[in-house]
């Protein structure tokens, strides 16, 4: 059975960090602890030459140079051991230093300098005067990676000139879009650290609230650090490519955790912003373009809807058609996508875009939705790809297009449902809102009432494992037997 890394944090060292069955489960199982937002680990010297390391966790608060610490110390010999708390704000620490041996408690008060990987500073106490400590962090409101590769990114701006735009009436404008291409790159090799949006579109996110955000500042997307890297190289070797779709009114940057995390197990994953589908799409000119209007009429909007999908459907393949030009000569990225195992992936909207793609497109060979919505009109037949639906806890039994997908998927196909969630708990928003209005339950904000960390966890877990095993050919017992570890998953398969 796989474990969750990112669940439990090992802090050790100095950074080292065919028949048809059907069956029908809910399963209990051991929880596993939600994750820290950060660790570190350094040295530690005395004026009296006493020296040693230390190790532990932060949890940051509304600011990612606000929150609370925890570590354990040893010194160099083994002759003494304690522990470290407290808390930070700034480059100001205060906190206790305890002798677990003597029992002793001392308060201390801090200063320290920090960079994006390393830090160093000062405590000071009346008891042992003044301690020199040193190290490195790795800190982020998302979780940390749970796969062997760090994560490059490069955004693209593509145009499909055999398609003229559908939203607009002008004969000259052609279907263009915003993806990223989220690839693996060696640990050692992180480059610069990305932003986890631009400055549009976080206002953008913050005006979706269905409460005013007024207590978040608009420079709070400088807060997040996810972990993938600007203008780092490929690692070597060929990765599995996986397009991601998202919802309506969605931007894929509010499903970071869920990609970077896959990429880190070696996967490559190109993610599609679609003008007029998605709720903000920014270019590189400056330019933004939102959502079309709605019609109002509901003859006209079910069209509308369904135009929006089949362009939606269009600019996947065209992204996917664009992957192997690059496969060829990319100067980059050439020879390194395995065009072989392609799978798909999106929430809502992008749910239905994946089914669509699953169903049309023989090159998708798996596909897995979060909180998809479907349209049978478009899959009026089977679905032969092996797909699994994760769905809001209400609609696990409850909804006839999640069943009208079930009865169609003739391959191996997989319905899991995660008790106290709702269709926005797909996405990182819910952990984002913890940090910066951690005063406001996520049941008001309609993310349910299921801890955001630990529906992150509980996803990213299973977008992971599914790819892993109908991508790469883990054995299938690792994605049936994985319920085990999440006791708010209810789960139903059947094997094709």
């Amino acid at each position: 059975m796989k474990t969750h890394k990112s669940m439990a944090i090992a802090l050790c060292g100095l950074l080292v960090f065919a028949s048809c069955t059907t069956m029908m489960t809910v399963v209990g199982a051991k929880k596993t602890p939600d994750w820290p937002d950060g660790v570190f680990s350094g040295i530690w010297d005395e004026p009296n030459g006493t020296s040693g390391v230390f190790q532990g966790i932060v949890n940051q608060g509304r600011k990612s140079t606000v929150g609370t610490f925890a570590a354990v110390w040893n010194s160099t010999y083994g002759t003494n051991n304690g522990h470290l708390q407290g808390v930070f704000r700034g480059h100001l620490l205060i906190g206790s230093w305890v002798n677990d041996s003597t029992g002793k408690r001392t308060p201390v008060l801090g200063i320290f300098q920090y960079n994006d990987t390393n830090f160093k500073g000062r405590l000071r106490s009346s008891i042992f005067g003044m301690v020199e400590i040193a190290g490195t962090h790795d800190v982020s409101f998302l979780p940390r990676l749970t796969g062997p590769y760090g994560v490059g990114v490069r955004p693209m701006h593509l145009v499909d000139g055999s398609r003229p735009e559908n939203f607009t009436n002008d004969s000259n404008d052609f279907r263009e879009m915003m993806v990223q291409v989220w690839y693996p790159i060696s640990q050692e090799n992180l480059g610069r650290r990305a932003l986890y949006m631009d400055p549009p579109t976080f206002l953008w996110l913050k005006g979706r609230s269905p409460v005013p955000l007024i207590t978040i500042p608009d420079d709070a997307y400088k807060f997040v650090r996810p972990h993938e890297r600007d203008g780092a190289t490929i690692a070597p070797g060929m990765f599995p490519v996986i397009i991601f779709s998202p919802g309506y009114d969605g931007v894929y940057q509010i499903y970071t955790s869920f990609i970077e995390d896959l990429v880190s197990h070696g996967f490559v994953v190109v993610s599609i912003n679609h003008p007029y589908v998605s709720g903000i799409t920014v270019f590189p000119d400056n330019r933004t373009v939102g959502l079309a209007p709605v019609p109002t009429d509901p003859a006209e909007q079910a069209a509308f809807f369904a135009k929006s999908l089949r362009v939606i459907v269009q600019d996947a393949k065209f992204v996917l058609n664009t992957t192997a030009e690059m496969n060829i000569s990319d100067p980059e990225f050439a020879g390194h996508f395995d065009l072989a195992h392609v799978g798909i992936y999106g929430h809502s909207f992008g749910g239905a875009n994946t089914a669509v793609c699953c169903y049309e497109d023989s090159r998708f060979l798996a596909g897995f939705t979060l909180e998809g919505v479907f349209y049978q009109n478009f899959t009026p037949g089977n679905i032969t790809r092996p797909f699994l639906m994760m769905t809001a806890e209400s609609r696990f039994t409850n909804d006839s297009s999640v069943q009208y997908i079930w009865d169609h998927v003739t391959a191996d196909a997989f319905k899991v449902g995660v008790l106290g969630s709702t269709h926005y708990a797909y996405t990182d928003v819910g952990v984002l809102l913890s940090h910066l209005v951690p005063l406001i339950p996520p049941k008001i904000l309609s993310f349910g009432i299921i801890p955001p960390k630990r529906m992150m966890n509980i996803t990213r877990t299973y977008v992971d494992t599914f790819f892993e095993v109908y991508l790469k050919g883990t054995p299938r017992e690792q994605l049936l037997n994985l319920s085990a570890e999440f006791p708010e998953v209810e789960i139903a398969y059947k094997l094709g």
